[in-house]
């Protein structure tokens, strides 16, 4: 069964002082760097959905084979617009979606959510829902053709999930703030000195 991979990575990064937080270094590699790692040992294409700050993300992204760049001239609409314009570029079987600011994802994670047999499948970290969210092709046919959706979260509200349950907290965790950024940046850092 093929697996292919979305990552957005079109937002503004409003609250990062202008700076596109997909370019920021997190010990040695960029959050946007980091993300595609973690989907790739799982996909056989990564669709990187640009927007905002376009060149720089594609700049900073590094060369990963797997990974394909699309940009989205709508991205002042938002990250669903993203999301659907990046699954419109989908064809495996299954998709495991990703926000570009969400780099923490273990191994694991990912391979629990592939051994599910759900078609929308999450992972939760005791009880709270988290990324990667992962989508069968039916599934992305729908969402594509619900044009009253507003987003994924009220998506997967109105259709059943599997919820499997992984002893990982970084599913919750994603970099908005400066804050954010500088407790990433402890992260790693102590991750790469283990």
């Amino acid at each position: 069964m093929v697996t292919e991979g979305v990552i957005l990575a079109a937002g503004k990064s409003s609250r990062m002082a202008g700076k596109s937080k997909m370019t920021l270094d997190l010990a040695g590699r960029t959050v946007i760097q980091r993300s595609i790692a973690s989907l790739q040992p799982f996909c056989s294409r990564i669709i990187v959905v640009t927007g905002f700050h376009a060149e720089a993300v594609r700049e900073s992204a590094g060369h990963s084979a797997q990974a394909v760049f699309v940009h989205n001239p709508d991205c002042e609409k938002g990250m669903f617009s993203s999301l659907r314009l990046g699954l419109r570029h989908t064809e495996g079987e299954r998709v495991l979606i990703l926000p570009g600011d969400c780099p923490f994802i273990a191994y694991e994670v990912p391979e629990k959510l592939l051994a599910a047999k759900g078609d929308i499948v999450l992972p939760a970290y005791r009880g709270k829902r988290g990324h990667p969210v992962l989508l069968s092709r039916p599934v992305i046919e729908s969402l594509l053709a619900d044009e009253e959706c507003q987003s994924l979260r009220e998506y997967i509200q109105a259709n059943e999930a599997e919820i499997i349950a992984v002893d990982r907290p970084e599913i919750l965790w994603d970099i908005d703030t400066p804050e954010d950024y500088a407790k990433a940046v402890d992260y790693f850092q102590s991750k790469e000195q283990r």
